[in-house]
């Protein structure tokens, strides 16, 4: 039997719902709303309290996903949140069809989480479409660099600048301790990151300010422990001579050091 045919019958409907949530490519979490586990395709969705608040034309694009406050997921935003976002796919079929016709009704990613009770988490969902129709952001002109340090249009190599196999000595909850080789100057991982491996899934943190062997962090320590062995990368203060000096990459600054204090619209009265 068809997908339409049991999706417009009056009795042989049977309609479940599946939820994927995809962290770094490689981790899944998938759920049903069925009573029982269901089995698609050889992988097992498990059986969970989840549901969706519906899709109509006014949802403005987003989709709020109601689960229980013990979800894996919702989890996941407990404290410091994932550095990449976590993908959301949402499908349905018909049980009572055969040929299990599997239609996806979402794709997007996860924007925000909210309690709503103590035991109910509302995941919030924007679409794939909806980020199209966003407004593009414009360079502005300014002194310092507008560009993001390591992107391709600050384009410096950051595994030319990556001091690898730094280990935590201690954890202070704002930041850590690290054994940095010697010679290393105070401030030269300000404003950079660190990345550290959590459940095989690559996770990044914003470096604040670098002071001898301490490193406070943006979102804190959480989910880092003494003996773990991370990544640092150096940070930029956006101007032409850190740009040259450690990274001799003047050719790509962004910014116009010499721009005129005076902007070209403003009124200036000569009588």
């Amino acid at each position: 039997m068809s997908w339409n045919n049991t999706e417009y019958s009056t009795a042989n409907g049977q309609p479940v719902t599946l939820f994927e949530f995809v962290r770094g490519g490689s981790q899944y979490f998938r759920y049903t709303n069925a009573d029982r586990d269901i089995i698609h395709d050889g992988i097992t969705w498990a059986a969970d309290a989840i549901s969706h608040s519906g899709l109509s034309q006014n949802t403005g694009g987003s989709l709020e996903i109601s689960v229980p406050s013990s979800n894996a997921v919702a989890g996941l935003y407990r404290g410091v949140p994932p550095s990449d976002g976590v993908a959301v796919r949402v499908a349905q079929f018909h049980y009572t069809d055969d040929a299990r016709e599997l239609k996806i009704i979402w794709l997007g990613t996860i924007t925000e989480i909210k309690r709503q009770e103590n035991e109910l988490i509302k995941i919030i969902s924007a679409s794939v479409a909806s980020t199209f129709s966003r407004n593009g952001l414009r360079l502005t002109w300014g002194r310092s660099c507008p560009h993001a340090l390591y992107d391709h249009n600050c384009r410096v190599n950051q595994s030319a600048f990556a001091a690898t196999g730094i280990r935590i000595t201690s954890t202070d909850g704002a930041g850590i301790t690290v054994n940095l080789p010697a010679g290393v100057k105070n401030g030269y991982f300000s404003g950079g990151y660190i990345e550290f491996t959590v459940d095989e899934i690559t996770e990044r943190r914003g470096a604040r300010v670098h002071s001898g062997n301490y490193i406070s962090l943006l979102g804190g320590s959480a989910g880092l422990e003494a003996g773990a062995e991370i990544t640092l990368y150096p940070g930029c203060d956006k101007t032409t001579a850190m740009c040259d000096a450690r990274f001799n990459n003047l050719l790509n600054f962004g910014g116009v050091p010499h721009l005129p204090g005076i902007s070209p619209y403003q009124i200036i009265k000569l009588f």
